[in-house]
């Protein structure tokens, strides 16, 4: 086992004030819905480091006020990332995360689309079903993995991950539990390709009612190529075997499954065009299927300059047993940073997002933004 010679503690809190204006910030239904806010963000980081682990503490604490219309909002966030290497072979890992928020469509602070690049993407990452319900949501969660080298051409990670979602202040949307777990093997063949094997499996339980528990099990053939030194494509494809409990008996249906995440990675660009289709519980009641494609792009202008651009497309469909409707939602974002000194950055950015279902309900959100972030501490 090997022994840590050395450690790096970075700590540091980064402070945020911008001013913005939205058209329609929870994508409700009626005119006269454009509205300015001001937005305070907290976030502290702590993290520590050496030759074989590393643990990482955040937090995010947000407050928005609205100038007229609307209640304020707050939301709040934490994590926990640890890391270990246990021998040459072995490592392992685990993340812990709790989060309180209220849904709306923010371009603030833009994420880009996908998941890690560990097998499949993050579950329940973004329920577009609940977009313009302006409800509070409660999550906890907690992952471990374990990746084994087994030999020089081959791998294997293994993951498991337990999510809890509550709705506390409605009557309308679905409590859910949520676990998964999948084995991912990967065959080296030469320098610049890889293929494997992923299967997957999942149980949703929905607390408010009798039927709509599922179990999911997903069997898919992954790869990875290199097509240049910093241009790669992975992904995997398969299908969701799901069996889904009614009030009497149970209902079984079979879909495709799989991601592809296609990156170019140079260094003053970086692109990514991303694209996944599960099987997930939602917000409203029901497992359903959920597809999205997204893009996001960085450039690097000069050392203090940086712009981001990005967008996605998303639909979920009607719950695999069960009444309930189709959604579908699109954004696209822009972001321009300016470093201004060494901690202190100016930012401004602008977006656009809306909602549909089947029923012809559509609700749309243009949102401006411009802030300043100050950053506290480093490295130490």
């Amino acid at each position: 086992m090997a022994t840590p010679a050395y450690a790096q503690i970075d700590s540091e809190v980064v402070v945020s004030a911008s001013a913005g204006y939205d058209s329609n910030p929870f994508l409700a239904f009626g005119g006269d819905r454009d509205v300015a806010s001001f937005r305070l963000e907290l976030v502290p980081t702590i993290s520590r480091s050496d030759e074989i682990s590393s643990i990482r503490v955040s937090g995010r604490v947000e407050h928005v006020e609205y100038a007229r219309l609307y209640d304020s909002a707050q939301n709040l966030s934490a994590n926990v990332d640890a890391t270990y290497r246990i021998n040459e072979r072995l490592d392992v890992a685990a993340r812990v995360q709790i989060a309180s928020t209220i849904s709306t469509t923010d371009f603030t602070r833009p994420v880009e689309a996908g998941g890690d690049g560990d097998g499949f993407p993050p579950p329940i990452d973004d329920d577009i079903t609940l977009l313009g319900d302006r409800q509070r949501r409660n999550t906890a969660s907690a992952q471990a993995s374990l990746h084994y080298i087994a030999s020089e051409f081959d791998d294997i990670r293994w993951t498991a991950l337990v999510q809890t979602q509550r709705y506390p202040s409605s009557n309308n949307l679905e409590d859910s539990d949520y676990a998964s777990q999948q084995i991912a093997y990967t065959r080296r063949l030469n320098e610049d390709i890889t293929l494997g094997g992923v299967l997957a499996g999942s149980l949703s339980n929905f607390r408010n009612g009798r039927a709509g528990d599922a179990k999911m099990i997903s069997p898919q053939l992954s790869f990875g190529i290199r097509l240049a030194p910093r241009f790669e494509v992975s992904g995997s494809a398969g299908l969701s075997f799901t069996r889904t409990k009614l009030a009497q008996g149970t209902s079984s249906s079979t879909t495709f499954a799989g991601n592809l995440s296609l990156c170019y990675k140079v260094t003053l660009d970086n692109f990514c065009l991303t694209g996944s289709r599960q099987v997930l519980p939602s917000a409203i009641g029901g497992v359903r299927e959920q597809s999205s494609i997204g893009a996001s792009y960085s450039r690097r202008l000069s050392e203090r300059d940086t712009i981001q651009l990005g967008g996605s497309y998303a639909t979920a469909s009607s719950p695999l047993t069960g009444i309930g409707g189709d959604f579908e939602s699109v954004r696209g974002y822009a972001r321009y940073d300016r470093q201004l000194t060494e901690k202190l950055t100016l930012f401004a950015s602008a977006g656009y997002s809306d909602s549909s279902d089947d029923l012809g309900g559509k609700r749309s959100n243009v949102q401006g933004v411009i802030g300043i972030s100050y950053r506290f501490g480093g490295v130490r």
